[in-house]
């Protein structure tokens, strides 16, 4: 899609076309009046909504095989949720510390 130069590359800045392009067809299909009772079911809150799309968002993205930068990150990511000191790095709090670990393992794609 890049490489053809096409408009639907130009729109998403040339990263990762056909992953945002998905998303933003589910999103928009989700919201859609007939999904109303279905969108109840998966949040109830704004802020519900909010981690639900970054996790939709994050699972589409963890698709994207040939972006050098997200696989870094992606790297990264696990590298620091899986580290052996994880739960011991600088949090004193330990159900603080108990539940970043958690999201972050959760949200490591």
């Amino acid at each position: 899609l890049i490489k053809e130069d096409l408009p639907l590359a130009q729109h998403y800045n040339n990263k990762s076309v056909a992953e945002q392009n998905s998303v933003d067809v589910a999103w928009n299909l989700l919201m859609e009046p007939r999904f109303k009772s279905l969108r109840a079911c998966i949040y109830s809150n704004h802020q519900e909504l909010q981690r639900f799309r970054q996790l939709v968002v994050n699972a589409v993205m963890a698709t994207d095989v040939m972006d050098k930068e997200l696989g870094a990150a992606r790297r990264q990511r696990w590298d620091r949720a899986f580290a052996v000191n994880a739960a011991t790095d600088s949090h004193t709090d330990s159900s603080k510390t108990s539940k970043e670990d958690m999201n972050r393992k959760a949200t490591i794609v």
